[in-house]
């Protein structure tokens, strides 16, 4: 099963408990950047993430209808492919959350990058956005999924570039 998704829209724990309920294998986020890292199953709240060898990374690739495997960095590759997306109606707050991941995972960011990363996901969103609209693929809504709960950002509300990092999600049309 594909699950595509963006960056905290709640797609690892989405994964986890649809593993549970169907008994398929949940091998993670399917991201080169675990080949060898263990710092989502360090920072991220689910504590989860396959740590991959290359030799089991590839063997997942050629295998995927074997696996739960979740996609949330260009996923749109694989919109046609995928079992579902799972994203947020409140975009907004998937960004503040995912600047406050990226200043938890890597303190000495800099708010350029931060914000480059954030366009990046915003790239990523409308193409999603318009697959849906033309495809109407199945779609889990996060708020619906777990109840519309409060995105706490501790570490952006503090960070130096706050102010900037919030004014460019607040440029992000929820219309896209």
């Amino acid at each position: 099963m594909i699950i595509c998704s963006l960056p905290r829209c709640g797609a690892t724990k989405y994964c986890l408990d649809l593993q549970e309920k169907t008994g398929v294998e949940f091998v993670g986020e399917l991201h080169p950047i675990h080949i060898g890292d263990t710092r989502k199953q360090t920072q991220h709240e689910t504590h989860f993430q396959p740590n991959y060898s290359m030799e089991n990374f590839v063997d997942i690739l050629q295998n995927l209808d074997k696996y739960i495997v979740l996609l949330n960095q260009n996923s749109f590759l694989l919109l046609p492919q995928c079992d579902s997306i799972i994203i947020r109606k409140n975009m907004k707050n998937a960004y503040r959350s995912f600047a406050n991941f990226l200043i938890k995972m890597y303190p000495k960011m800099k708010g350029s990058m931060i914000i480059h990363h954030l366009k990046i996901m915003r790239y990523d969103e409308i193409v999603i956005k318009a697959y849906i609209e033309k495809y109407s693929p199945k779609v889990i809504l996060y708020e619906e999924y777990y109840g519309d709960l409060k995105t706490n950002t501790p570490l952006l509300d503090s960070h130096i570039c706050h102010n900037i990092i919030q004014k460019e999600i607040e440029s992000y049309s929820e219309k896209v």
